[in-house]
């Protein structure tokens, strides 16, 4: 008897599986299934990677080291606003997929929105967990006609691709049990809660820390105040238009670029921070201080999570080992130590762990395209 061996990109995709299994990112049949037999490599054409540029790929004849890049646990930018689409997408990293929709808690026979279409492998891995209908909508023109060449492509049934703006949901399809939001958002739209399914959740990076941690927010009663409670640390590509990019940003913005440190802080330090305990450690200090930010120093060496001076010219990097201030002085001292003295509350206080946090949204009033924003993180009790 002969038997015939898998594909090269089967092969590739269970090897993704294991290792996302092994991370602890899939935990259930239904999404290791999805990720297994829904081909990623069918809904990339195409990626920028570093200095090279753009490399553009055959999705229906990888090669070997298409299919290495494709199936490892790494985000793809698929489009920048430069080129034809006018805006930025990509293929998010399989571990904060497979995160997501073990979050949503899907099951058969759900109908699913999902904001923000990108490569249409998420909706089509969505798809085909519930083998219900999924709405995928898309702002850019461009991005939503290759997610539906893509869907094809794969084979993917029951996936809608709808261009247009995501503030709006899509009105008049009915309820939906799942929304699922696949870029940064600054809050949720009260459009999305009205087409919700009573018992409906919606799954969204907010913005927070500078940062877009994963919320999921149940949908509230007649009259009721929503509440967001933090899944897994997570960052997404922000979204265009209401839902963040017309948005006032707020002190802790992203892309602050600062001096590039001189050394440690002689300060003493929580020991034995993974990378688990320091995105606890980084929720932490995000929820008692709006500083808190993503930064860059000028020189590449240092990234991340950073408190910032309010001009945004000097502050300290947060690292597992300790803060690096950036620049000299006073003010900048005092800063350090303010930090240094919320770790140590952190460490004292049991490490809460970021799927701890949670917070009421509130309406923000006066806007022309209100949103459900944050308003006040705490450790839930």
């Amino acid at each position: 008897m002969t038997t015939t061996a898998p594909p090269a990109w089967q092969r590739a995709a269970d090897t993704l599986v294991r290792t996302l299994r092994a991370k602890g990112a899939v935990r259930t049949d239904p999404v290791a299934r999805a990720l297994r037999e829904v081909p990623r490599h069918l809904f990339v054409s195409g990626h920028y990677a570093g200095p090279e540029g753009f490399t553009a790929v055959d999705p229906e004849r990888p090669t070997p080291e298409t299919l290495e890049t494709v199936y490892s646990d790494r985000g793809l930018m698929t489009h920048v606003p430069g080129d034809a689409s006018g805006t930025s997408s990509s293929t998010s990293q399989p571990s904060i997929v497979a995160k997501m929709l073990e979050a949503a808690a899907l099951e058969p026979g759900m109908d699913v929105l999902e904001i923000g279409a990108g490569t249409g492998w998420n909706s089509a891995l969505i798809a085909h967990i519930t083998g219900g209908p999924v709405t995928t909508v898309e702002h850019s023109a461009l991005v939503a006609d290759e997610a539906r060449a893509a869907l094809a492509r794969a084979g993917a049934t029951g996936v809608h691709v709808h261009t247009g703006d995501g503030y709006l949901g899509h009105p008049g399809n009915g309820a939906f049990d799942r929304i699922i939001v696949t870029c940064g958002i600054a809050g949720i739209p009260p459009a999305w809660f009205e087409q919700l399914a009573p018992n409906g959740l919606v799954l969204a990076p907010l913005a927070h820390g500078g940062m877009h941690p994963l919320a999921r927010i149940h949908a509230p009663g007649p009259g009721g105040t929503p509440r967001a409670r933090l899944v897994t640390m997570a960052d997404f590509m922000t979204a265009a238009g209401p839902m963040y990019g017309d948005r006032p940003t707020p002190l802790s913005t992203r892309g602050a670029h600062l001096p590039t440190p001189v050394g440690l802080f002689d300060r003493p330090f929580p020991e034995g921070i993974d990378r688990d305990t320091f995105a606890d450690l980084c929720m932490f200090l995000a929820g008692h201080d709006p500083r808190v930010t993503c930064a860059a120093s000028q020189d590449g060496a240092f990234g991340g999570c950073a408190v910032v001076t309010e001009d945004e010219k000097a502050g300290v990097f947060v690292q597992p080992d300790g803060l690096y201030p950036t620049g000299t002085g006073a003010e900048l001292t005092a800063l350090a130590q303010a930090v240094t003295d919320r770790a140590t509350a952190w460490n004292t206080g049991g490490r809460p762990p970021l799927t701890a946090w949670s917070c009421d949204l509130r309406l923000a009033s006066g806007a022309t395209a209100p949103l459900w924003q944050p308003d006040g993180w705490r450790v839930a009790r």
